[in-house]
C-alpha cells in the first residue's frame, strides 16, 4: 500500500503542530498499525506533549528515498494506556532505549488517527487524495 511504503521508505515523519497560531515542526519516527493509525512516543516533560494536549489537530508530512511525498492530516490522542504502547514497543523495539516499559511515568505515546491523506510524486504538481 502507497500509504505505509512512504513512511516506511522515509524513516522520519515532520510533525506539525500549532501553538497560539504559530506551526512548530519537528522529526519524529512513526509505526504504523495495521488501522492505519501512527504511533510515536515523547516524553511526558516535552513541549509537544502539552502543545498535542492543548490542539490535538496536526499535519505528518513524509518523503521517502525515492522523493513520493505524503501528508497526513489527523488527530492527535496522547492518553494511551499499557495496552497501547505494548503495541508501540513491539511495532518500534527501539523505542525501549528511551523508556523502560510501558509503565514508565515519563512515557507518552502519541497516536494519530488520520482524518485525511494526500500524496503526491516526484516533481511538480498537486497532491493527490488517498481514500482512508
Amino acid at each position: 500500500m502507497l500509504f505505509r511504503s512512504i513512511i516506511e521508505g522515509a524513516g522520519y515523519g515532520m510533525l506539525a503542530t500549532d501553538v497560539g497560531g504559530q506551526p512548530r515542526v519537528r522529526p519524529m519516527a512513526f509505526a504504523v498499525t495495521d488501522g492505519l493509525r501512527l504511533l510515536s512516543s515523547t516524553y511526558r516533560r516535552s513541549g509537544k506533549a502539552g502543545e498535542l494536549a492543548a490542539n490535538p489537530r496536526v499535519e505528518v508530512c513524509f518523503v521517502d528515498t525515492r522523493a513520493h511525498q505524503l501528508r497526513i492530516e489527523g488527530r492527535a490522542n496522547i492518553g494511551g494506556g499499557p495496552a497501547q504502547k505494548r503495541e508501540l514497543l513491539a511495532l518500534n523495539p527501539g523505542v525501549r532505549r528511551h523508556f523502560k516499559d510501558e509503565f514508565d511515568p515519563e512515557f507518552v505515546l502519541i497516536e494519530i488517527v488520520p482524518v485525511r491523506a494526500r500524496w503526491m510524486p516526484p516533481g511538480f504538481g498537486e497532491y493527490r487524495e488517498i481514500p482512508l
